[in-house]
């Protein structure tokens, strides 16, 4: 009787038991990782060069590419991307790892007049819009409202995404499309009609939104489209004190837009779904804004804005020199995302053989890394040799400012041979399949693989 008690107990302790065994985790190395100085530079943040200016410059992470419509589809229904590429430099840009903004500009003002649309659509909508000369300049600016303006709006927008959708050296779109320069705005003063309401707008938006990640798109302005698609937003008054001040008011609280007195709601955490960019404001010299009584407030302004990339209008290497490019370095080490692993645990779980490594990443940024790309693991035998290697998609774009952690089933490094092995670690950068990264990591490094830990397997 005594034996027949005691047996259900005898089973739950063997259970517990068996269950305790099936969670057992043997560690094999566990490493705390300092922070080295935050990198300079980096793919998907930094400086933005003008396309067409072609040159070498170790600050430039994009080149803006100003899309001009008459030259892109000169003949309705043929696109002419070669000349395109040709004068922005597409594989120059792309032999050097600089990425690319793409804006739709149908109306840039000069001191001359003539028209940025392409002549068979102007005749298509019997010259709809008005030809200006006021205070920006002179040109012609399309009634946005025209619906054979807005159809062909369509249709090139589709040829766009067809053409770059997906293409890795495309990081960004800032939707021009409307307005000067394609800022979203016009001068009413030079006898044109207000700028189109959201019930217009939105389609223009939705053109985009049809071919391209909302995270690669970016307004001027803040509008309910933008906060509830979750695009980004650029400033091209960057560092004015007063305008950019006022344009992180519209972020903030939102705001009556000048232009046709509608409502444009607030986008106060857009930056965590989709980048904050922008160029510096032409009103100052680029010294300026890196000048000693100045930089604390360009700097402040940064990291409220969570800026990602500044350009075309920003210093070019070489070009400040003493404290202004000691200053300009400090803002780009500042700019978008810097990530590092700051713990590095590696252990087997039994009864797999298996090993895993937990990985504990921290963005010491203003910004996340707005790319979603493959970690690179590789492990190292006694000689250096990579004895195994894995790649491991992230989603990046997620993480957002907070501490994450990421655990990774080493497959296959189970088989190797018995031996003393390094963990090393890197993203890869797309344009290249290579480790192309700056981790914040104070450890040895290997180009832009770095070393987590030893262990024996």
């Amino acid at each position: 009787m005594q034996a027949r008690r005691w047996f259900p107990l005898f089973l739950l302790v063997l259970a517990l038991g068996l269950i305790a065994l099936l969670r057992l985790r043997i560690p094999l190395a566990a490493e705390e990782i300092p922070a080295s100085d935050k990198p300079v530079t980096n793919p998907m943040k930094g400086l933005a060069a003008w396309g067409e200016n072609y040159r070498q410059d170790p600050y430039v992470a994009f080149a803006y590419v100003p899309v001009y419509w008459n030259e892109l589809e000169p003949r309705q229904g043929e696109y002419d991307f070669a000349a395109l590429e040709e004068r922005c430099h597409f594989t120059e840009w792309k032999a050097d790892g600089v990425r690319l903004i793409l804006r739709l500009v149908p109306d840039t003002p000069t001191e001359e007049p003539h028209m940025d649309i392409p002549q068979w659509l102007y005749d298509a909508m019997d010259g709809a819009g008005t030809w200006y000369s006021g205070d920006y300049g002179q040109g012609f600016s399309p009634d946005y409202e025209n619906e054979v303006y807005r159809q062909a709006h369509r249709a090139l927008i589709a040829a766009l995404g067809e053409r770059y959708a997906g293409d890795p050296q495309v990081a960004f779109l800032q939707l021009g499309s409307l307005g000067h320069w394609g800022e979203w705005h016009v001068d009413t003063g030079a006898g044109i009609a207000p700028f189109p309401t959201q019930d217009v707008t939105d389609g223009y938006v939705e053109d985009y939104l049809a071919v391209f990640s909302p995270g690669q798109l970016l307004l001027r302005r803040p509008y309910a489209i933008a906060r509830d698609r979750g695009l980004g937003l650029y400033n091209d008054s960057f560092g004015l004190p007063d305008s950019h001040r006022e344009w992180l008011s519209w972020i903030a609280e939102g705001y009556t837009s000048d232009q046709n007195g509608e409502h444009l709601p607030a986008m106060p955490d857009f930056w965590l779904r989709a980048p904050s960019g922008g160029e510096f404001s032409p009103h100052e010299e680029d010294g300026w804004y890196f000048s000693g009584s100045q930089f604390s407030t360009t700097l402040a302004l940064l990291r409220q804005s969570h800026t990602t990339f500044l350009g075309p209008n920003a210093p070019a290497y070489g070009e400040l020199s003493g404290a202004e490019e000691e200053n300009l370095r400090t803002l780009l080490a500042e700019m978008g995302y810097s990530l590092g692993i700051r713990r590095c645990v590696v252990r087997r779980s039994f009864p797999s053989s298996i090993p895993e490594a937990e990985l504990t990443w921290q963005n010491t940024g203003i910004a996340p890394l707005y790319a979603d790309w493959n970690l690179i693991l590789e492990l190292r035998d006694a000689e250096g040799a990579v004895a195994w290697s894995g790649r491991f998609p992230q989603e990046f774009s997620r993480w957002g400012l907070a501490d994450q952690t990421v655990s990774v089933a080493l497959a296959g490094a189970e088989d190797l041979p018995a031996g003393r092995y390094t963990l090393w670690a890197g993203i890869e950068d797309p344009l290249t399949g290579q480790a192309g990264v700056a981790l914040q990591m104070d450890v040895p490094q290997d180009g832009q693989m770095y070393r987590l830990a030893k262990f024996a397997l």
